[in-house]
């Protein structure tokens, strides 16, 4: 089996876009400055950990990996991601850091998962390391034994796994095509999607016509994208005619919410088309808390 090598990544383009998207919600949105502020400081330390940072997945071919996607089973249910205790440990101490400064409530939070490392009580490396989608219950069991707020210590795991597991995931999928692969969950490591984003697909059969609008759903744990047919519900399946509906709000032109009539699920939209450079699901999911209020107020839950 060949390890495959990882891509170079350019980061400098990465973020200037992103400076240019979070300057554009800013204008929009003024009130999402404190949470945009809080991500570009989280996003950036990420970016300059990134050559120090270490994972070692499971080795395996092209063949080897279409194969698990075929199946229906994502990657991680065929090849160990290769987390490294060290560097998870490394980033966590790196993130904790940035957690502690950015106010009194963080800093109590950071406060107190010390103290249950220093009493024995809490490995924050071999937690960090067991983090997966199918075992959310993981992260509301420890914030409930440590009397945190679950979102806050979900916030901290995240800024720590997601670029391992960014890696993990551009290791594998250079060995891999998501032809495949066709349940709405994450090719790679089984999540959910947390945020869809629609595009104009320039290597559409129609491109000399109109060019096709494609949707791609997004992850929040591991950063895979992938296509998903847009009148498709991404929770129930469902390709009924009339259960694909939308809800937008008449300022914001770039964002709409994709919901079901039958099962009552959501999930946000970012118009790609509208939006220099590629998505963050991280920031778009932070600065976009309105239109989940607005979802519940007609009775939809997330994904």
């Amino acid at each position: 089996m060949v390890k495959p090598a990882l891509p170079v990544v350019n980061d400098r383009p990465t973020l200037q876009a992103l400076n240019r998207r979070a300057k554009d919600i800013l204008k929009a949105r003024p009130a999402y400055k404190e949470m945009v502020d809080f991500y570009l400081t989280v996003f950036r330390r990420q970016i300059e950990w990134r050559d120090r940072l270490v994972v070692h997945p499971e080795e395996a071919t092209a063949e080897q990996t279409q194969d698990c996607l075929r199946k229906g089973t994502p990657l991680v249910g065929c090849f160990d991601p290769g987390l490294d205790l060290q560097s998870l440990l490394d980033l966590y101490v790196e993130m904790k850091a940035l957690f502690r400064r950015g106010n009194e409530v963080l800093r109590q939070v950071v406060d107190r998962i010390d103290a249950a490392e220093v009493a024995g009580d809490f490995a924050p490396a071999t937690w960090l390391a067991e983090q997966r989608p199918d075992r959310p219950e993981m992260v509301a069991d420890s914030a409930q034994c440590l009397e945190i707020e679950e979102s806050v210590l979900a916030s901290l795991a995240r800024a720590v796994t997601f670029p391992h597991w960014e890696l993990v995931a551009r290791s594998w999928l250079s060995q891999a095509d998501l032809k495949d692969w066709k349940g709405p969950a994450c090719p790679v490591c089984g999540g959910v999607a947390a945020l869809a984003e629609t595009r104009k697909d320039r290597d559409s059969a129609t491109e000399s016509i109109s060019p096709a609008s494609v949707r791609r759903l997004h992850c929040s744990f591991c950063g895979t994208h992938r296509v998903f047919p847009t009148l498709e519900c991404p929770s129930c399946r469902s390709v009924k005619s009339g259960d694909a509906k939308y809800l937008f709000t008449q300022n914001e032109p770039e964002l709409r919410i994709d919901f079901c009539d039958s099962c009552r699920h959501y999930v946000k939209v970012v118009d790609g088309t509208k939006v220099s450079g590629p998505i963050h699901v991280g920031l778009e999911l932070l600065t976009t808390a309105h239109l989940d209020e607005l979802a519940q107020g007609k009775d939809l839950s997330p994904l």
